[in-house]
């Protein structure tokens, strides 16, 4: 999530495409749930939009491993630098909005803040897993899940550098195959969801890293790069999870759709990275409201409680209507977070 011009200097446009659609995606989602927003004949799929955070942490992944792969972080001073650019992209804004919640919105006693203090301040509740629906972590517990996935990375990096292009297919296999089977254990054994657990989101940035790491044929590669694959990818998307909602096949399970949406997401992620498009590479919007992305997900910890006020005040019950709020006032929040604080330490950083 971190812009800087090491990374701007990978980064393809497309992928920026990419994220912004997953955090408007999971706004819309947030939409659907909270105040049962219709969609027409999308509903279906916008109800499961839950299923983008796996968009979201194989994108990272995948970014992660584009940005370093020419690069050796063995050494101190760049794994301290690794760290630090981490530190500094994450933390601010995230430390932000946790002590708006905790002040504005938060339901717990002093003594209960206090106890979670330090949990909250290292980005470790994903642990957790009963922590979920405590203070903010509904909002922001996938940074606690990126924490840790980034702490891992270096490692992740090396062990994937000194594989074979064989042994990186099969360690893709079974992250998949772990994927696609964790849910339903939960789902016969009735255990604690593991929508926010750091080990399965762990894999599915792994799985990024992965899917950068492996060589892709020029043919292959030529035949996903173009708009008419992403066109194709999109609709087997939006037809499989519509169709498996409309069978009531595991609805609200979204880790369970991993099976639809990984191998899908992958194909999309191959697509728009290799996607050649001067209206998107020369899009100042776009650039911006990529990196805006961050600020746009965690602006979605306050959006629901604002617009519970906003459209009971307002009297608001246009379907439509409510949409179009729900967005704009998420974009105004996301804007004020990003020029107010990410930009302000970014320059720290810059500087540093």
């Amino acid at each position: 999530m971190i812009i800087d011009k090491e990374k701007a200097k990978y980064r393809a446009a497309g992928l920026d495409l990419f994220r912004v659609v997953a955090a408007v995606m999971v706004l819309l989602f947030h939409c659907h749930i909270h105040h049962e927003n219709s969609f027409g004949p999308l509903t279906g799929f916008v109800s499961m939009g839950a299923v983008f955070m796996t968009a979201f942490f194989m994108l990272s992944g995948y970014v992660l491993f584009l940005t370093y792969k020419d690069k050796s972080l063995v050494q101190a001073p760049a794994l301290k630098n690794f760290y630090l650019k981490r530190v500094f992209g994450i933390f601010p804004l995230y430390l932000v909005v946790a002590m708006l919640y905790v002040v504005t919105l938060g339901q717990e006693s002093s003594f209960q803040n206090l106890v979670l203090l330090p949990i909250e301040v290292l980005g470790l509740q994903s642990v957790f897993s009963t922590l979920f629906p405590v203070s903010h972590n509904g909002g922001t517990w996938f940074i606690s899940c990126l924490l840790l996935a980034y702490l891992a990375f270096p490692l992740m990096q090396e062990v994937v550098k000194q594989m074979s292009t064989r042994t990186k297919w099969i360690a893709l296999a079974i992250c998949m195959v772990v994927l696609f089977w964790s849910p339903l254990v939960v789902h016969t054994f009735k255990t604690d969801s593991i929508y926010s657990n750091p080990f399965f989101r762990g894999l599915e940035f792994f799985i990024g890293v992965l899917l950068c790491s492996l060589p892709i044929r020029a043919g292959i590669a030529k035949a996903l790069a173009t708009w008419k694959a992403l066109l194709v990818e999109t609709l087997l998307l939006v037809a499989g999870i519509s169709i498996a909602v409309r069978l009531n096949i595991f609805v609200g399970n979204y880790m369970l759709y991993d099976w639809i949406v990984v191998p899908l997401f992958a194909c999309m992620i191959l697509t728009l990275a290799g996607l050649k498009s001067p209206r998107l590479q020369g899009s100042a919007m776009l650039r911006y409201a990529s990196a805006a992305s961050y600020a746009f997900f965690l602006a979605q910890t306050f959006n629901t409680e604002i617009e519970n006020w906003l459209f009971a005040v307002c009297g608001i019950q246009n379907n439509v209507l409510q949409i179009i709020m729900s967005v704009a006032l998420c974009a105004v929040m996301a804007i004020a977070l990003h020029e107010l604080v990410e930009k302000p330490c970014a320059k720290v950083l810059k500087k540093k």
